[in-house]
């Protein structure tokens, strides 16, 4: 079975997936501390977007499911793995109703937890292979596709909201 490549890896092409998940924490942990007034956490560059609460939120969500998705790979667990739908799951989220000093600290230790997640695993078991959605991915690919993600949703932030 042939794996897809992450869609994130070109963030990190010199850089195993282990310190691609761990490298990022400083990145966002420095571009989040910019966000100093209360209204820049709510702010939309445009109407139908997210403000950055709800772009957080939705990393952690992803996170999450990504995290999982990585432990049955590495369990090699046979049951099917589905897609979900990220903009029904930010609208349910209530991101805005959240302090932003608990969004970040979730974040936070959310991506240590991934880094320590990944960072046991073997060369081995980061090759192995399950089927997502109708596609095959590899433990080593969901750890790029975490870190990758994290890294877009900051740049994005860096670009249209700071």
């Amino acid at each position: 079975m042939q794996t897809n490549q992450a869609i994130y890896k070109e963030y990190y092409d010199k850089v195993d997936v282990k310190d691609a998940l761990y490298s990022r924490i400083n990145e966002i942990k420095q571009t989040l501390s910019i966000v100093t007034e209360v209204d820049k956490w709510t702010y939309r560059y445009q109407e139908d977007k997210w403000t950055i609460k709800d772009m957080i939120q939705h990393c952690i969500d992803c996170e999450r499911i990504f995290s999982y998705r990585a432990l049955h790979i590495a369990r090699q667990d046979p049951q099917a793995l589905f897609l979900f739908d990220e903009n029904s799951y930010a609208n349910l989220a209530r991101a805005n109703d959240r302090k932003a000093e608990d969004l970040y600290k979730e974040w936070m230790h959310l991506m240590n937890a991934t880094f320590y997640q990944f960072e046991k695993l073997s060369n081995d078991e980061l090759k192995r292979v399950s089927n997502i959605g109708g596609n095959s991915y590899s433990l080593e690919d969901i750890g790029y596709t975490i870190a990758g993600h994290s890294i877009h949703h900051i740049n994005v932030i860096k670009e249209r909201y700071l």
